[in-house]
């Protein structure tokens, strides 16, 4: 009896110690949207970085035994983050614009939405263009998300406001991380599979995943299931899983070498050879086409001046890379090659070390699967002009399962790109740059240098 009595009172001040870590964790990043913006960055680093250190002490002192009430900690979360405002970016908007041009048969991808008048509401309609960032440009969003933004769409055609609308676009990415959260449940027992919390309850997921409404969860759901997919044997349903998430954003299409190196060491000469027939045939034709049709020429002109061309061409938001090449080549004979240069260098460093990874055998391929994408993704965002914190929401996610430590600090420490907009006009701060690359890299050489060293001794 006494024994029983001991073990109540132990799970009580277990329960009470959990619950109370994850409510002061929960408090700073669930009430800076209602009282602050991305320009308030004192305000919004204390918010996080507060949440943050919570965050670690929970997943270091309370998370084993207490994943329950973690889970149900990150679902209470969610959902409050579906009745405040988007605070750090303007993406929504844009998602309802699209959605509004799919649900009247228009394309997202040949109108400006300058150029456009829908004859819905006029008050609706300005809002959302007085509030998305590019009314100027061609969407660069994908065909599975255009699918998706006619949902939040239809009710606002209904009546609903601007921002019920965007509630309900949170709603369904709810739905796609509790998809994701299911699948990892079935794989929990499995040796290796990591603390999904260090996912779930991660500020940065919260802040940029549900709360601001960005896609990146539906792309990991896509991207997980066609991995798994894949490692159970089951090939054509891993690559239509796997096509989904390339159509939900086209960073997948990264992965593209390493999965042709990997195919080709395993293949014979013959399929090798009608695998490169018929895309030669494919991809040729539709090339030849956009390069040599009047038609396809404007098309590829259009959408490079004021589509995605413009992401790789104009976009400019903490490059690391970038910025040094930039500044290095700005008084030489071609001041404005550096996306170009990087672009070679990224094209080149992603096929060397896909064909490099492509020979490693394994009885895991969703640990080596995952691995390569954090790697590949790394590689990307090291060359590019632009990278913003929500991109690290997916290689957070494939990070459970590796255990590679420098997504986690990349996604603890990108908050402070919005010191951008600490100031008008908007640019980024030196501080900032150099202390976020700096924890990055230094992390990255520890893990796999020092500390792959020490493993092998």
């Amino acid at each position: 009896m006494v024994n029983i009595i001991v073990r109540y009172t132990n799970n009580c001040r277990g329960f009470v110690g959990t619950s109370t870590i994850l409510l002061l964790w929960a408090l700073p990043i669930a009430f800076f949207p209602l009282f602050f913006g991305r320009s308030d960055i004192w305000q919004l680093c204390g918010a996080f970085f507060l949440s943050l250190s919570l965050y670690f002490i929970f997943l270091k002192f309370f998370s084993k035994g207490s994943e329950k009430i973690g889970i149900w900690a990150g679902i209470l979360l969610r959902i409050w983050f579906l009745f405040t405002p988007v605070f750090l970016s303007e993406d929504t908007f844009r998602f309802l614009w699209d959605g509004l041009l799919v649900s009247e048969g228009l394309s997202p991808y040949s109108e400006l939405p300058i150029n456009v008048s829908l004859g819905f509401d006029q008050n609706m309609e300005k809002e959302l263009l007085s509030k998305m960032n590019s009314p100027n440009y061609y969407s660069v969003y994908p065909p599975i998300l255009q699918f998706l933004f006619l949902v939040p769409v239809f009710f606002l055609k209904k009546g609903i406001s601007v921002f019920w609308a965007i509630s309900i676009w949170k709603g369904i990415l709810i739905l796609f991380e509790l998809g994701i959260l299911y699948i990892f449940s079935k794989r929990k027992k499995e040796e290796g599979s990591g603390n999904f919390l260090k996912y779930w309850l991660h500020p940065l997921v919260l802040w940029e995943g549900i709360g601001n409404g960005h896609p990146e969860p539906i792309l990991f759901f896509f991207l997980f299931l066609g991995i798994l997919s894949w490692e159970n044997g089951k090939v054509f349903k891993g690559s239509i899983f796997y096509l989904a998430s390339i159509l939900t954003k086209i960073l997948p299409l990264l992965a593209l070498p390493f999965l042709f190196f990997y195919w080709c060491r395993r293949s014979t000469a013959r399929s090798i050879s009608l695998f490169f027939g018929a895309n030669i045939l494919i991809f040729g034709s539709a090339l030849f086409w956009f390069l040599f049709s009047e038609a396809g020429g404007k098309i590829l002109e259009e959408h490079w001046r004021k589509g995605i061309g413009v992401y790789f061409t104009l976009f400019e938001f903490h490059g690391g890379f970038y910025y040094l090449l930039k500044n290095l080549i700005r008084y030489t004979w071609y001041p404005y090659s550096t996306g170009i240069i990087l672009g070679i260098l990224s094209i080149f460093t992603i096929f060397f070390y896909s064909f490099k990874v492509s020979k490693i055998e394994t009885n895991n391929k969703t640990v080596l699967l995952l691995t390569v994408w954090i790697h590949l993704c790394g590689i990307y965002y090291l060359f590019s002009s632009t990278v913003h914190p929500w991109y690290f929401l997916p290689i957070l996610a494939a990070s459970v399962f590796t255990k590679t430590i420098w997504p986690l600090v990349a996604s603890s420490v990108w908050i402070l790109s919005y010191s951008t907009y600490s100031s008008s006009p908007f640019y980024d701060k030196n501080w900032a740059l150099v202390l976020e690359y700096s924890l990055v890299f230094v992390t990255f050489f520890l893990e796999n240098f020092l500390l792959l060293k020490d493993r092998r001794r």
